[in-house]
């Protein structure tokens, strides 16, 4: 299993070049900023650094969809990964390189070298995402995180649906399963012990 380290963060100080009238208008932070500011705030939204933007969203975690995630807790706690250390985190910070930014995952999988990693600060790319939809969400920002997630190195994403209960298990862009009642979804190859069926997701 390839695990994900933490990524060195870039030189992200605002630059001096000329911006469109758009950029200038809004106020430019480093990523380093970004984490020091952003990163524990304890308020109903969540923030996202876009190329020195910091961007403002609604939390999307209500309350049902933390009893999904409670389903899935208690599966990834009898898993080889978390008798090492792994977690499995609501809302975790991801920094994208190549995409210059940073996302922040509804649930995501830190293997232990990255939960050590994490105590410094410094986001990493998770293999393994999950996105829980809601009302909040455009599909157009969906498709473009599935880019974003599989161009930065994560492995596999499960887009889960509670209101229709569905559940896609992405492994790249063009490759993906779709799963409904006693279909049973697994997070191979990123934890070969980690497996559920949908009705266990939406139990």
């Amino acid at each position: 299993m390839q695990t994900a380290t933490a990524l060195p963060i870039p030189d992200t100080s605002p630059k001096t070049t000329s911006h469109t009238s758009e950029t200038k208008a809004k106020r430019l932070v480093s990523l380093e900023q970004f984490l020091l500011r952003y990163t524990n705030r304890e308020d109903p939204f969540k923030y996202e650094w876009n190329k020195g933007v910091v961007e403002k969203k609604p939390r999307t975690m209500n309350r049902n969809q933390l009893f999904i995630f409670q389903n899935l807790l208690k599966r990834f706690l009898k898993t080889n990964s978390f008798a090492h250390d792994g977690a499995l985190i609501c809302e975790i910070d991801m920094l994208l390189p190549k995409a210059e930014r940073t996302r922040r995952a509804d649930i995501a999988y830190l293997s232990g070298e990255q939960m050590k990693a994490s105590r410094d600060g410094v986001p990493s790319v998770c293999s393994f995402v999950m996105e829980v939809i809601s009302k909040n969400d455009q599909i157009n920002e969906v498709a473009e995180k599935l880019t974003e997630y599989f161009a930065d190195g994560v492995q596999l994403v499960w887009v889960i649906f509670p209101q229709i209960q569905k559940v896609e298990v992405w492994r790249s862009v063009r490759d993906v399963t779709i799963c409904f009642g006693d279909d049973v979804c697994t997070a191979a190859p990123v934890l070969d012990d980690f497996q559920l069926t949908v009705n266990e997701i939406f139990a």
